[in-house]
């Protein structure tokens, strides 16, 4: 597994313990690029800020490259 793969991992954990919702980033082939999904919770503004907050903690991350996908149940 990749730094950057792990630091999506930590990412998806980090943003799931700090909002309280179910978070995952994955990796999209066609796109080169990460997407941040969950369901409910915080929008994607609050998100970006939580992630951003702790960006120290995923260095191989480019969070300003990430996709943002909330849907709401």
């Amino acid at each position: 597994m990749s730094t950057r793969a792990r630091s999506a991992r930590r990412l998806a954990s980090l943003l799931a313990i700090r909002t309280g919702v179910h978070v995952v980033v994955r990796y999209d082939r066609p796109l080169r690029r990460y997407w941040v999904v969950w369901t409910d919770g915080p929008d994607e503004d609050q998100m970006r800020m939580v992630a951003m907050a702790n960006a120290a903690v995923v260095p191989d991350l480019d969070l300003g490259e990430l996709l943002w996908h909330r849907s709401v149940s």
